[in-house]
């Protein structure tokens, strides 16, 4: 990580300045100038041990907040299994409610409409016909949900991998950018390269979530801007001079590297007042939540706070947050997820829509049956009523004429039987609460 790119500088000025005291110590002669050599050095190393121990702590505390990163990532996954669990539930209830209304159709078909069973079969279809596509946009909503998950939490080990290679990465190329700091106009690109490298990390995609370089309408210019949901945004800068900071790297005694440091978080306070006085928010579209002032680096951080502890107070007084790239990666891994659960709340409320649009269905599908149902009565009731008026009067008559060789030998009888099977009503639905149909 960062954190091994200052060990690496660290550990090179301190071979450098053991170097020139070895030097010194056989140009001169025995005695107490040896003596003083040699206590410089063992203070130098001191000094190293004291930082990579230093070092080794913030490394510690990114990892932490990795794990709970992924802690955060495991609760999500298990809510969305019970999510899934409730969902696939609900379809099996409508499923088997489905068949049960086959059957029922089936036996209402046989028992009193024989003569129209293709009609009334045709006409149960075309009233399930709503009903099964509903069910089909519900397993669209379902699968659509389980891709959010999987881009959600599936990739969280292969990003943290990813991450750990390119912060190795930047630490084999510390060197080189010491002497590149130095250069004019180097260390704006540096910081800008750096914030770059960061976002690509985090996997923010450029076309949606943020604006590299964004000249605002006031003239003012972030290096980044980071869309939130909600039209929130976040303003990033990263210019920070570090001159003085190197040069108390440079410096050959503790006084020059007190004063440089000094010098150095000076620097940067005047930095953070610069910041809180330019009105972004005045230029950007949308809310902007605070500015982030990045320091290209954990050794230029740390250094900072070092020398001036209550920066970090000072700046979120200010709505300016200091950062180095381990918590800037931490903060944009945060705005990531954040809108990945915007689009996971989205898929939530697709879905929610779309089971209240289906119990509106279902409702009226069961008026509609019931309407069947009574016009099935009605259509039972009058058969009954016109056999009861055939056995009652015509059938006397015709009984009359079949005793007077009006009919031939072999005619049938003329007898008919009533229908006594009666209807089950349609089964009633809940009403729903003023909340669930809106």
């Amino acid at each position: 990580m960062p954190h091994w790119g200052s060990l690496l500088i660290g550990l090179m000025v301190g071979a450098a300045l053991g170097a020139l005291a070895a030097w010194r110590f056989f140009r001169a002669t025995p005695g107490a100038e040896a003596a003083a050599l040699n206590a410089t050095l063992n203070e130098l190393r001191a000094q190293t041990a004291a930082r990579e121990a230093e070092l080794k702590r913030e490394l510690n505390d990114a990892r932490a907040v990795a794990e709970q990163q992924r802690d955060a990532a495991t609760q999500a996954q298990t809510k969305l299994e019970s999510a899934r669990e409730f969902f696939a539930e609900q379809r099996r209830q409508i499923e088997e409610m489905d068949k049960k209304l086959r059957e029922t159709f089936g036996a209402l078909a046989a028992k009193a409409l024989q003569s129209n069973n293709e009609q009334f079969v045709t006409l149960a279809g075309e009233r399930l016909k709503p009903l099964r596509e509903q069910l089909l946009r519900y397993e669209e909503q379902i699968k659509s949900l389980e891709k959010a998950r999987q881009e959600a939490y599936g990739g969280l080990s292969e990003k943290l991998t990813t991450l750990d290679q390119s912060s190795q990465k930047l630490g084999k190329e510390a060197q080189e950018l010491v002497a590149a700091l130095r250069q004019p106009g180097a260390k704006g690109k540096w910081g800008e390269i750096t914030l770059q490298r960061i976002v690509e990390i985090t996997g923010l995609s450029p076309h949606c979530d943020f604006e590299v370089q964004a000249t605002t309408a006031g003239g003012q210019r972030p290096d980044l801007i980071v869309r939130l949901p909600n039209n929130r945004v976040i303003a990033i800068d990263s210019k920070v001079n570090t001159t003085a900071y190197l040069d108390a790297i440079a410096a050959t005694d503790e006084a020059g590297r007190k004063r440089h440091m000094e010098k150095y978080a000076a620097t940067v306070r005047g930095t953070l007042k610069a910041l809180a006085a330019k009105d972004y928010a005045a230029g950007i579209s949308g809310t902007i939540e605070f500015v982030v002032m990045f320091i290209p680096g954990e050794a230029f951080f740390s250094a900072a706070l070092e020398h001036d502890p209550d920066l970090l107070i000072d700046g979120v007084d200010q709505k300016v947050v200091l950062t180095s790239p381990s918590t800037l990666i931490a903060l944009l891994l945060a705005v990531r997820h954040g809108w990945q659960q915007q689009r996971v709340a989205e898929n939530a409320q697709r879905i929610a829509d779309a089971g209240r649009e289906l119990y509106d269905r279902l409702i009226t599908f069961v008026d509609h049956l019931e309407k069947i149902r009574r016009g099935l009565e009605g259509a039972t009731d009058a058969y009954n009523k016109a056999v009861g008026s055939w056995s009652s009067r015509t059938l006397p008559s015709a009984a009359k004429l079949r005793d007077l060789g009006a009919a031939r030998a072999d005619a049938p009888a003329l007898d008919m039987s009533p229908l006594e099977s009666s209807l089950r009503p349609a089964p009633e639905t809940p009403e729903a609460e003023p909340s669930s149909r809106a």
